[in-house]
């Protein structure tokens, strides 16, 4: 889809709500492409598999709790893996981003294999446990992470032995504060220093005493630290000693690591993508099971929709207070046109079928009763207000320069045009869409159009559908009328898709203009110039303007 294509189709509305809750299945969201022909396969599997998440966890509240908590902690070791791949040493900051996501993509692995047996894993039981012991050296797993003694027997005498010499370090330091705060009405500040008032008289004294050193100094303090006394210094080095070679220990068990996940870079490329790909399931599930989705099978002829909707123009309505009429249509390869009065639901329908498709080749169960689709290489939406009159076209050359584009495509699609010829004077107009459709019905494509121009019924290869309508002769009485237009058209508009076959029409859109408001006296002359009855039951074999 383009960009022009999506914002006719809305679907920005809805793949905003696709949250991933993990950085891989973030980052694949971004770059998910549509399953393509040829894809039918792994399209079904990745439907089937949404279908299993749903019914394992439908009933497990819990479970899918549980599921989405461990999701929602799951860091990404990409970036290790990477240092890994080109001889780097990771840190200690590093194997915790590691093991984090080891503990809980372990769960998640677990959790998955039991509650959904066939869900597609490329990893083993077995590889993430043995990955993950060896970042928990110690007898019982946790998900936390640090060079503990378990990895070395050497590092607990060093580690003591480091804080012997640290503590030796302290005492000295403590030591030579507490004789300097026994001469001198002093108290040391949180960083070990004196502020003392320039204008204490125990300043000149404190600048003599060898035991302190004034670091700095402001217009109204002169601040003072320790001085570091032989003893200090020699804690100091031996401290260092203990540092340096508790560090080349742990450089060692560092480096081991490294060796031992060299080898295993291939698992952890696997299991990232095992677990976004489970992120991206769990959140299409969710999405999906708002609008009590439903898995498109695979026909590669026909497009058929039974009770389709489109979730952001159905929570659009309702906010409202009114209801989205589903949509039942079957697109065959050709033409198919609707044809019907203003208002009566058909650019709805037309973006409907285009999102239905389109959310069907994301992998996506759709919202519908039951759905079959082919897989198609593009979708085309010409629909409505999302044409734009760009390189100084007009709105005709806009719309006409995008037709043009898609008849050019060397492969079959999906065409959806909304009243094409609109833009032009109604004779031309006319002419253009049924020329249109005939080429269309002669094409392999899928192409389906709303229009209101008569001309489109003397094509006979087309497949045409008419908006029920308006029910029953005289059913609208505008005049006086105190409910809301919208209920009111609502009530009586019949916004059901049925098969066309040449039977005469009624015409509405006088009638609808009287529900929005239009002057009775003007609905009147209008009638008048068609030469219709003032009651408005005339009937006629066109389309209803």
């Amino acid at each position: 889809m383009d960009d022009l294509t999506r914002r006719a189709l809305r679907w920005e509305d809805v793949w905003s709500k696709f949250r991933p809750r993990t950085p891989m299945g973030q980052r694949a969201k971004e770059s998910l492409p549509p399953f393509m022909p040829g894809e039918e396969s792994e399209w079904q599997e990745v439907l089937t598999e949404q279908q299993q998440l749903l019914q394992a966890f439908g009933n497990d509240p819990a479970g899918a709790d549980r599921v989405d908590y461990h999701l929602s902690r799951l860091t990404d070791p990409t970036g290790v893996i990477r240092m890994l791949e080109s001889g780097e040493v990771p840190k200690v900051s590093d194997w915790f981003r590691v093991k984090t996501f080891l503990w809980h993509g372990e769960k998640l692995s677990s959790l998955i294999r039991k509650a959904v047996p066939r869900f597609r894993m490329e990893t083993a039981a077995e590889e993430w446990a043995s990955a993950l012991r060896l970042l928990n050296p110690a007898p019982s797993l946790g998900p936390s992470f640090s060079l503990s003694d378990d990895f070395d027997s050497r590092l607990k005498a060093l580690r003591r032995a480091w804080e012997e010499e640290d503590r030796r370090v302290r005492e000295t330091a403590e030591r030579t504060a507490r004789d300097v705060e026994r001469d001198f009405p002093l108290r040391r500040n949180g960083e070990g220093e004196w502020v003392v008032d320039r204008r204490s008289g125990h300043l000149p004294a404190l600048e003599r005493d060898s035991r302190i050193r004034r670091v700095r100094e402001t217009p109204f303090d002169a601040v003072f630290r320790p001085v570091s006394t032989p003893k200090r210094k020699e804690a100091l080095r031996r401290r260092e000693i203990a540092a340096a070679r508790l560090e080349a220990v742990q450089g060692e068990v560092l480096e081991g690591l490294a060796a031992s996940f060299r080898s295993r870079t291939g698992f952890l490329t696997r299991a990232v993508e095992e677990m976004g790909r489970l992120d991206l399931q769990r959140a299409r599930a969710e999405l999906a099971k708002g609008w009590g989705g439903v898995r498109p099978e695979p026909d590669p002829d026909v497009f058929r929709i039974v009770g389709g909707v489109h979730p952001a123009v159905a929570a659009s309505l309702e906010s409202k207070g009114r209801r989205f009429s589903p949509v039942d249509v079957t697109v065959l390869r050709g033409a198919t046109v609707i044809i019907g009065p203003n208002m009566g639901g058909k650019t709805v329908t037309l973006t409907t079928v285009g999102f239905i498709a389109a959310l069907g080749q994301y992998g996506f169960l759709v919202p519908a009763r039951s759905c079959s689709m082919p897989l198609v290489p593009w979708i085309v939406g010409i629909i409505g207000d999302a044409q734009e009159t760009r390189s100084g076209l007009s709105t005709f050359g806009a719309e006409v320069r995008r037709i043009v584009g898609s008849l050019e495509r060397g492969s079959d699609g999906l065409l959806l045009i909304d009243e094409p010829g609109r833009g032009t004077n109604p004779v031309e107009g006319g002419a253009l869409a049924a020329a249109l459709t005939r080429h269309l019905a002669k094409r392999t494509l899928w192409s389906l159009q709303v229009t209101h121009f008569r001309e489109v019924l003397e094509v006979k290869e087309a497949r045409v559908y008419r908006v029920a309508g308006l029910w029953g002769p005289g059913a609208l009485s505008p005049e006086g009328a105190e409910e809301p237009w919208e209920r009111a058209l609502e009530k009586r508009m019949d916004y059901r898709l049925l098969p066309w076959s040449g039977e005469p029409m009624p015409r509405n859109a006088l009638d609808i203009a009287g529900i929005l408001g239009l002057p009775p006296d003007i609905l009147r002359e209008a009638r008048k110039r068609i030469g219709e009855k003032s009651d408005g039951s005339m009937e006629n074999k066109g389309v209803g303007k």
